[in-house]
């Protein structure tokens, strides 16, 4: 049975009581496919750095064949005016850091990067903002150090900004239906990669 390895944030997980992708991927592929992922939010791209090589330790990492992952969310966060959480100089770096530390952790698999989905700005309230403007710019990052390291890349922006309203919970959560259809799009671009 191949094996697969999803790293995110609450995107993949879920929020507060709503399941993120990761829920409706595992209904999807059950008795099909072994999926594995850390039991947390995974948070921002130099913290999962640090932390890969204990989610790889959970897992029989030498026999996953693909690793689905995604940060910038996280990345991208504005607090109390002091600037975005990562710089995008350092978002680029720690993209092609982790690039080579999945290559090292998990060496038979294949990697399919997630863009950063659509937030819906007049949503935020208190000292945190996400914009949109800043998300655009983090994946036109990813997507080149994707291109230059041989990674495929499923513009998730793109199709989370097309979902309906009532699919999102809040500013940038799902609900059952905005994450099922994530899934499915993920699922669409993943199974390609897992063929015999």
């Amino acid at each position: 049975m191949k094996q697969i390895f999803l790293l995110g944030d609450s995107i993949r997980i879920g929020n507060h009581g709503d399941v993120g992708y990761e829920y409706f991927l595992r209904r999807r592929w059950e008795g099909k496919y072994r999926v594995w992922s850390p039991g947390e939010n995974c948070q921002f791209a130099q913290y999962a750095l640090r932390h890969l090589c204990r989610w790889a330790a959970e897992c029989p990492a030498t026999e996953i064949d693909l690793v689905i992952w995604n940060f910038g969310l996280w990345d991208v966060l504005r607090m109390y005016d002091d600037g975005r959480l990562t710089p995008p100089e350092t978002y680029e770096l720690m993209l092609g850091r982790l690039v080579r530390r999945i290559r090292l952790l998990f060496p038979k698999a294949k990697q399919l990067f997630l863009t950063s989905t659509y937030t819906v700005e007049e949503r935020y309230s208190g000292p945190s903002v996400r914009r949109n403007g800043d998300i655009r710019q983090y994946n036109a990052l990813a997507e080149r150090v994707m291109a230059e390291m041989n990674i495929p890349v499923l513009d998730l922006y793109a199709a989370s900004e097309a979902l309906p309203m009532a699919w999102r919970k809040d500013h940038v959560h799902y609900t059952h239906e905005g994450s099922q259809t994530l899934a499915e799009m993920i699922a669409q671009a993943a199974e390609p990669n897992l063929a015999v």
